[in-house]
């Protein structure tokens, strides 16, 4: 997905840092202005991808985040 943003600026992909207590339950609501319906089911598929660090919005590739600990695939 083509996010159109300028080098330096957050683009869709950029949700908020995640912290899951040791237990590991965690339920968590998230709005993201950034992401639109149209643009998730757009064009060759879209993901979510957990990394095991905080992002960041700096460094890239996925500001240093680490390495991906999950993903999954967005459908309709």
């Amino acid at each position: 997905m083509s996010t159109g943003s300028e080098p330096g600026r957050p683009h869709a992909g950029d949700m908020p840092n995640i912290h899951v207590p040791a237990s590991g339950a965690l339920h968590i609501e998230v709005l993201n202005q950034m992401v639109s319906l149209p643009g998730l089911f757009g064009g060759e598929g879209t993901a979510i991808v957990l990394h095991e660090k905080g992002d960041d919005y700096v460094s890239d590739p996925a500001g240093d985040a680490g390495p991906r600990i999950a993903c999954g695939v967005i459908e309709k």
